[in-house]
């Protein structure tokens, strides 16, 4: 009797793999059946401005998840991640069929804020100005800010829409314009004066931004931006570091981030790096490349937690008007009207919680600060020194509202306080 040929147990082989594959989704159904029953639908309580569908949307991908398998605290930091709730209850419920339910109970925090806007620095003076924003537009956790800024050297008004993308079937989107005149200085890192200019500019972009898993995401722009900029008289030896231009530049980013939750924080570990090449029209091209890392880690004791950061920045070519500060880098103990080419940073210490209540939530932290970075001139610097202050985080608003701070640069020993009243920290 003939033997079967390879080729037959071959055949016989591919034949049996979706009768196994049958087999195991049947074990696994059974198996969830077993283990407790399946989600079948999220019920949401307390929304007002959000959408339910919005809601659902970003809560769907528990339907259908065996009960056993639903971490509720890993729900609860989803909800905390949206920014839009003050306070947040999830749980597990039966209907009245005894079908497995996803509760989640909501207080929405106030989204559309006017913001009358104060600040002041030991470097730049006193500056003022006003706001209209709302992080929850339309219910589907758009955003859009309009305003402007003034002080005796710098006049700026910007506008941006921005809608976050939810997952890979929606992308999300950003778009904006800005217009400022400003009166500058530029210093080296040592804090003193090289030469002053005047530059009059705006600037409008577009970018598109999608998430490609549950905590990473890319996003593409492009923006246009116009500089009438020319040195003031005295220092006419450097007019050919300033000069008026337009340019349009091209830019893309990857960031992946992770977040944990407790009584106290919200925190976030994240890697980012975004390049782009600006396009000048006197035909010359400059790059930059940026990275971060940045961790926010929880320690046994809840109210306190480990901050640290580390990031770098390198461009080549790029117009004065266009370069960054140190605060790209994440550092506060440089001059703050140094505008750099390559400059990295990194940044440790702790955050403790103060005061927790319904409404606010005062902290205080002190950070180790690193500065390394080319001078005006091309030679290395590096500095080091510290940064201190409170915060005070207003709950039912949809950003903090009132930060000080000291740094102090130990190798120049400089001193800069800052306070912030309004809108944002430091």
């Amino acid at each position: 009797m003939a033997k079967p040929h390879l080729s037959f147990y071959l055949v016989l082989f591919f034949l049996l793999i979706p009768l196994f594959q049958c087999f195991c989704a049947f074990a696994e159904e059974n198996q969830d059946v077993k283990n407790g029953s399946l989600v079948s639908s999220i019920k949401i309580e307390g929304l007002g401005r959000t959408k339910e569908s919005y809601m659902l949307s970003v809560l769907g991908k528990y339907v259908g998840i065996p009960e056993n398998r639903i971490d509720l605290h890993e729900v609860k930091v989803t909800l905390e991640e949206l920014e839009l709730f003050s306070e947040t209850e999830v749980s597990l419920q039966k209907d009245e069929n005894g079908a497995t339910v996803l509760f989640v109970k909501v207080k929405e925090k106030w989204s559309f804020i006017p913001i009358p806007f104060f600040m002041y620095s030991s470097s730049t003076g006193f500056m003022g100005g006003a706001f209209v924003m709302d992080t929850n537009a339309f219910g589907i956790r758009d955003n859009y800010v309009v305003g402007g800024v003034f002080s005796k050297n710098i006049q700026l008004a910007l506008m941006a829409y921005s809608r976050p993308s939810r997952d890979i079937r929606h992308p999300g989107f950003t778009v904006g314009a800005s217009f400022n005149h400003r009166d500058n200085e530029e210093k080296n890192l040592s804090g003193r004066k090289i030469f002053e200019y005047n530059a009059m500019g705006g600037s409008v972009y577009a970018a598109v931004s999608d998430k490609i898993t549950a905590h990473s995401k890319i996003n593409a722009g492009l923006r246009y931006s116009y500089t009438n900029a020319g040195v003031k008289k005295k220092y006419a030896e450097y007019k050919e570091k300033v000069k008026s231009f337009h340019a349009i530049t091209p830019g893309a980013g990857w960031d992946i981030s992770f977040s944990s939750l407790n009584e106290w924080f919200l925190s976030v570990k994240s890697f980012s790096i975004d390049g782009a090449v600006t396009v000048l029209t006197s035909g010359s091209c400059a790059e930059s490349l940026g990275f971060k890392f940045t961790i926010q880690y929880p320690l046994p004791v809840t109210r306190l937690r480990l901050l640290t950061q580390y990031a770098l920045y390198l461009s080549n070519n790029l117009p004065i008007p266009l370069r960054p500060t140190q605060m790209v880098v994440g550092t506060t103990i440089m001059p703050d009207k140094f505008h750099g080419t390559r400059m990295g940073g990194a940044d440790l210490g702790l955050e403790v919680g103060i005061l927790n209540t319904k409404f606010v939530m005062f902290s205080a932290y002190g950070l180790l600060e690193q500065f390394a970075g080319e001078d005006s001139d091309g030679s290395f610097v590096m500095n080091f020194g510290y940064s201190t202050g409170l915060k005070m985080y207003l709950k039912k608003l949809a950003i903090p509202a009132i930060a000080v701070g000291v740094s102090h640069n130990l190798m120049q020993n400089e001193l800069k306080f800052s306070a912030t009243i309004g809108m944002g920290g430091f």
